[in-house]
């Protein structure tokens, strides 16, 4: 994206109290930054009644099925009526924890663009993968497999996060991440009509969010756990 215009998403992964949400309906924001926070399911009500109206609710996954005898999930259209924006899917925790494939990944992302909710699509290779040269390939598979077949005319977002810098403190160099966003909306381009929004994520903080966030084809962060603290946040948000 050319503009200053960025996207910050939230993942508070399986965190988050009603205290800490109560701390964050206190949330200022001084630039224009679209800010989307994805707590656990149980929070979702608090977000709706406590959060300021400028920050748009995400939840962290959703179901490809739209309703029947699924012990446990939850459906797009079950988010929609919680005031549901947006819905993470694909998220490196659920391909490897939870065996998640492109193929499901893109149910998911077709069930949660039926519901009008904005997909936020996560992909990135292991570290074996970048050790062998694969990361290209394997970002263009994922994203064959998960979007290839929605339609071009939909807006999704996607998420670039190399698996082996999410929780580590570890982030690829400037040129590694402007490398691999060009590639990727390059890729993309060849899928959508519009112009598809690529965020970073992977050990984002205060301290290089504005690095980051100003390499070409960064379209914004997805911030895992420096989300959970309200002053680090906001920095982030305003970085």
């Amino acid at each position: 994206m050319k503009n200053n215009h960025k996207i910050i998403a939230a993942n508070w992964k399986m965190n988050g109290s009603e205290e800490l949400m109560n701390e964050f309906s206190k949330f200022m924001l001084a630039k224009h930054n679209e800010i989307i926070i994805c707590p656990p399911f149980t929070l979702l009500d608090s977000a709706k009644t406590l959060l300021p109206s400028f920050i748009k609710i995400g939840a962290q996954n959703c179901s490809e099925e739209d309703k029947g005898p699924f012990t446990g999930e939850i459906s797009a259209s079950m988010l929609q009526e919680k005031s549901v924006s947006h819905v993470l899917i694909g998220h490196s925790e659920r391909r490897t924890l939870f065996k998640e494939t492109d193929d499901v990944i893109f149910k998911k992302t077709k069930a949660a663009i039926k519901s009008k909710l904005t997909p936020i699509v996560c992909i990135g290779e292991t570290l074996s993968e970048k050790k062998a040269n694969k990361t290209l390939q394997v970002l263009d598979c994922q994203i064959d497999g998960s979007l290839a077949k929605i339609n071009p005319h939909e807006q999704v977002i996607v998420a670039y996060e190399p698996v082996w810098a999410i929780g580590t403190g570890l982030t690829p160099d400037e040129n590694e991440i402007k490398e691999t966003h060009l590639h990727i909306k390059t890729k993309l381009g060849q899928h959508f009509n519009a112009d598809i929004p690529v965020l970073y994520g992977g050990s984002a903080n205060a301290k290089n969010c504005s690095q980051i966030i100003s390499i070409d084809n960064v379209g914004g962060l997805l911030v895992g756990g420096a989300s959970l603290t309200k002053h680090e946040f906001i920095a982030i948000c305003n970085c």
